[in-house]
């Protein structure tokens, strides 16, 4: 088995840089208390006042110790659109897998490759919503993202073909174009569609 790293073309312009709240942390997150407070909850595995009032401090200790970044969404939810995203995943799905089963029954070694990709938009929602379509599909795993630049470093099987490489990278811009118009602003879906997609 033998595997490449390979990186894309330096040409093209890098995506601006994240600016505004994208950078900042919030203090309190109610959210992530109310997450964290369940969470104990279920380990606790008993309802009573001391455990949620306990579930309750331990989230405000760790969303005030350890806060999250903020992320900034401007966006649209389109249900159709996000349901293409499902068919397309379960399509691609039933696909990979077939393919990985080939690769592990044949008698080729397949050949592999670490890629990088780098996305088109600089939204840390965006990457980790790529990034998980990308890894539950079999044959691809990420292997690192690097959210300063908006890149994802991925391991990705069988390449041997030409122009498998830029396949698997296509593929990737592919599924970030489904995300992006399925939830993104008009700006944003402009900012990752051609003319011939609109």
């Amino acid at each position: 088995m033998t595997t490449e790293t390979t990186q894309p073309d330096a040409g093209g312009p890098a995506p601006p840089a994240p600016t505004g709240p994208q950078k900042r942390r919030r203090a309190f997150q109610p959210r992530a208390v109310i997450a964290v407070t369940v969470a104990w909850l279920l380990l606790w595995d008993r309802l009573s006042w001391g455990n949620l009032l306990n579930g309750i401090l331990v989230g405000l200790f760790v969303t005030l110790a350890f806060p999250l970044p903020s992320i900034e969404y401007t966006g649209t939810f389109r249900p159709h659109r996000v349901l293409l995203i499902v068919v397309r995943f379960l399509a691609d799905l039933v696909a990979s897998s077939l393919q990985v089963m080939r690769l592990a029954l044949g008698p080729r070694r397949p050949r592999n490759a670490v890629i990088e990709v780098q996305l088109r938009t600089r939204s840390d929602f965006y990457l980790t919503l790529t990034a998980e379509l990308v890894a539950l599909v079999p044959g691809t795993v990420v292997v690192d993202a690097r959210r300063s630049r908006s890149v994802l470093y991925l391991h990705v099987l069988d390449v041997d073909k030409p122009g498998g490489i830029e396949r698997q990278r296509q593929n990737v811009l592919d599924i970030e174009k489904r995300v992006v118009r399925a939830l993104g602003s008009r700006e944003e879906i402009a900012a990752v569609c051609t003319r011939e997609d609109s």
